[in-house]
């Protein structure tokens, strides 16, 4: 069985509840099993919960005729992974002690105490959950062991400001000062042989596709969406070499984008939100700042806009309006939205988390987590929260109330612009002209499968 050895072992978890629907054989098993638990003895009998064994048919002695407590504590020291993909489908009894949510709340409390979720999350997936923490502590707990790093300087000439990852992770875009767009293929990497490896990485690298820094990108679909200096948001066709799908002409500078298939939102230093229908071209303009606005996020019900002018205005997308406007002591340079939260990082170097269920959008916490300059970029999941900034670091953060730092990445030789993280891939954009890229080892050798 596989171990997790980078996962300090803990105590022995609550016991889930068995359900009514086992076979009789397992019916009789369970009983046995908790009747050892469970029964009183007399001091001549002894205490130990192993009393009951001998009464065991020679049949029952397998690893699951072990009364549930002594299971349980084995298998804390299994990856959850391991759980939930395997172990528990060796048996009905194994799948019962782990389909509720009480083992893997008990798993997950005793290897960290501090709050989680950050924010209560209905119907969270708790056993998801825990594969995903594990899992992210495995590779950033130890990143030089765990990860194949990649830095990728091929056709760059300048600062880069910005980089997505696409297609679960097997594709990067990256934008930079000298205008040029690059698309990399992350699956043809080889740490054998890195320098050919880079080429054939390069699936396009051109400074054709716009005449000013390349400062925003996102994506959906088989669309690549990029916002510039030049004032145009252009779309592109991954499939087609980056043929051209589609352009809008701002009154400005592109500082971010959020892209879904109907509908394109872009933050404009002029202090105007861009909204565009891409399939008809059109769009409107609203201004909710009195400054370049920076960053900006979205989801099915609400926009939400970070800028100089020290607020973030929520734009309610159902009302047409904004219906609240957040003022802030610092102001963001990226926002990460999602889970009932809204993660801010802000020029000053701190972060702060709001609890937005129901359209509240109050203030939980404000954290200083050990930048000593501007979070340029934040990004959240279930698994870590990353940071990066002009520092020259990267932060892998628990995910948590109280974010303790797992890991520092200080690869750059200059300010970290932008990060992205997708599949378990890191990527990041400096300023040294170059990208830096995170692949764990277990996904770089499914790509050389």
């Amino acid at each position: 069985m596989a171990s997790n050895e980078d996962s300090p072992p803990i105590e022995q978890s609550d016991q889930a509840s068995p359900t009514p629907e086992l076979h009789s054989e397992d019916n009789e098993r369970l009983e046995l099993l908790q009747n050892s638990i469970h029964k009183e003895t007399t001091e001549e009998e002894g205490n130990d919960s192993f009393t009951l064994l001998k009464d065991l048919e020679t049949d029952f002695l397998t690893i699951e005729t072990l009364p549930v407590e002594i299971l349980m504590h084995i298998f804390n020291f299994l990856d959850a992974k391991f759980i939930v993909e395997t172990l528990g489908k060796v048996c009905v009894l194994f799948k019962d002690l782990f389909s509720g949510d009480t083992y893997w709340k008990t798993r997950l409390s005793k290897r960290c105490p501090e709050q989680y979720p950050p924010v209560y999350e209905e119907n969270f997936n708790w056993s998801e959950a825990c594969v995903e923490r594990e899992e992210q502590y495995r590779v950033w707990s130890k990143p030089e062991e765990t990860c194949v790093h990649i830095s990728y300087k091929q056709a760059i000439f300048a600062s880069v400001d910005t980089v997505h990852l696409m297609k679960d992770a097997t594709l990067l875009a990256t934008g930079s000062r000298d205008r040029y767009l690059n698309l990399l293929d992350l699956t043809k990497y080889n740490e054998e042989d890195p320098i050919a490896s880079m080429k054939e990485m390069s699936l396009i690298s051109t400074d054709k596709k716009h005449k000013g820094w390349i400062w925003s990108l996102a994506s959906y679909d088989d669309i690549l969406c990029s916002g510039s200096w030049d004032c145009y948001i252009k779309l592109w066709d991954l499939n087609a070499d980056l043929a051209e799908i589609n352009k809008f002409k701002c009154k400005s500078a592109i500082l971010g984008l959020h892209a879904e298939p109907n509908w394109i939102v872009a933050a404009g230093y002029n202090q105007f939100l861009y909204m565009i229908d891409p399939r008809s071209g059109s769009g409107e303009k609203k201004k909710f700042h009195r400054r370049p606005v920076l960053c900006v996020v979205a989801d099915d019900k609400y926009v939400i806009s970070g800028s100089e002018d020290k607020t973030m205005a929520i734009f309610d997308r159902r009302a047409g309006r904004v219906y609240k406007t957040i003022q802030t002591e610092s102001y963001a340079m990226d926002l990460s939205f999602g889970h009932n939260q809204l993660w801010m990082g802000d020029k000053e170097g701190q972060i702060h988390l709001y609890d937005t269920t129901h359209g509240s959008f109050e203030i939980v916490q404000s954290y200083d987590v050990g930048h000593t300059g501007k979070v340029t970029g934040i990004q959240y999941n279930t698994g870590a929260l990353f940071t990066c900034s002009t520092d020259r670091t990267i932060k892998i953060l628990e995910p948590t109330r109280n974010p303790g730092v797992i890991s520092t990445l200080d690869t750059h030789k200059g300010e970290v612009a932008r990060l992205s993280y997708q599949n378990g891939t890191l990527a990041s954009a400096g300023s040294d002209c170059s990208v830096q890229v995170w692949l764990p080892k277990t996904i770089y050798q499914s790509y050389r499968a």
